[in-house]
């Protein structure tokens, strides 16, 4: 079952049968009819190309709708469908040109361009070679299945270019309706000569130059078509390479800038930790150093400074030497700490004494370059 639905600004014929068509309609349609598929604006640049390059000022946008079985998803496809062939018709009008769309259902989407090809008399039909994804520089044939069996089976005063991704890959002439009927004639008379004459027929000179010089004109204009918009590729090809490398260039830069910036960064922070680890060693003995100063014992009673060669005297109490042997000769025969008198002034030796002495002042001295930092 084929149902075709057109719509021409607020007109919409719809049914299942066949409509006749009358004699005005069978003439030749100037409008350059421009296929698209269901999907939001895929064959964007396939009417792009149309409304720059074929010089057509009247536009039609085709879209055949394959039917589902189930209603409800029939009608979404269909909305759907509708609101990207408006989006389609809105393009038309930002580049000022006039179009309207059709919307046609068939189960097959070849069948129903030939169909439309047919009933409309379409002679100008612009449609895409592949989906252009699968573009490539290296594309010049029709690879899909669909497009090669339009371009044998579609009516041969039809001239179909075929497109991808805004490029020309291939064309096919479309001739004329009096050029076909010229040469049914001829045929025709050329087959009635042979049967009255019983001779073989040989066509008029004329006629053979007139039909070569017209196909040479086309090949050479396809052939100039087709050589402006090989150039035009490989310049905007070039364009686009010396585009990508400077760009790979700024990103190698930046990378490289990038990676410097993050080495440096890491050393700072590193260096930032280990100074912290530092000062908070250098401030911990500092303040062990402030808040543990010299024991008491190390001190002398008489100088009050950290005696150097300790001696013990009679009252059982540590000196400086010096100082307690000076104490005895200014004729003091007591004790500098009690008061009270000696036994006897004999000085002896704290060796103990003075090596803890010592080594206390040479882990001083360790930690004085330290300490002097704060």
């Amino acid at each position: 079952m084929q149902e075709t639905v057109k719509t021409v600004g607020s007109l919409r014929f719809c049914g299942s049968e066949s409509v006749e068509t009358s004699k005005r309609d069978i003439v030749m349609d100037e409008k350059i009819y421009v296929a698209v598929t269901g999907r939001d604006l895929e064959n964007k640049s396939s009417l792009v190309w149309a409304i720059q390059n074929s010089g057509g000022r009247e536009f039609c946008i085709v879209y055949v709708h394959q039917p589902i079985q189930k209603l409800r998803l029939h009608r979404k496809e269909k909305e759907r469908a509708h609101k990207s062939l408006d989006k389609y018709l809105n393009i038309c009008r930002q580049m000022q040109v006039s179009a309207e769309k059709l919307f046609i259902e068939m189960d097959s989407v070849e069948e129903g361009i030939l169909h439309l090809i047919s009933n409309q008399g379409v002679k100008k039909l612009v449609m895409g070679a592949a989906a252009d994804k699968h573009y490539s520089m290296r594309m010049k044939d029709l690879q899909s299945k669909k497009t090669i069996y339009i371009h044998r089976e579609a009516s041969s005063t039809c001239h179909i270019w075929f497109t991808c991704k805004g490029y020309l890959i291939c064309s096919r002439e479309g001739r004329k309706r009096d050029d076909l009927y010229l040469e049914c004639a001829s045929s025709n008379s050329s087959s009635q000569s042979e049967i009255t004459k019983g001779t073989e027929s040989v066509p008029s000179s004329s006629m053979v130059k007139d039909d070569d010089q017209i196909a040479i004109k086309r090949a050479k204009q396809s052939e100039n078509v087709y050589i402006s918009e090989l150039k035009r590729r490989k310049e905007t090809e070039k364009a686009l390479r010396q585009t990508k490398e400077e760009l790979e260039k700024m990103i190698r830069k930046l990378q490289y800038k990038y990676s410097l910036s993050m080495e440096a960064l890491r050393r700072l922070r590193q260096e930032q930790e280990e100074l912290k680890i530092e000062l908070r060693e250098v401030s911990k003995l500092k303040g062990n150093r402030e808040n543990h100063g010299p024991p008491q014992y190390f001190i002398c009673p008489i100088t009050q400074d950290v005696m150097e060669d300790p001696h013990v005297a009679a009252d059982g109490f540590t000196y400086e030497g010096e100082a307690i042997s000076n104490w005895f000769e200014r004729g003091h025969e007591t004790s500098p700490m009690t008061n009270k008198r000696l036994t006897h002034t004999s000085l002896v030796p704290n060796l103990a004494l003075r090596s803890a002495i010592q080594e206390w002042l040479i882990k001083e001295t360790q930690l004085s370059p330290m300490t002097n930092i704060l």
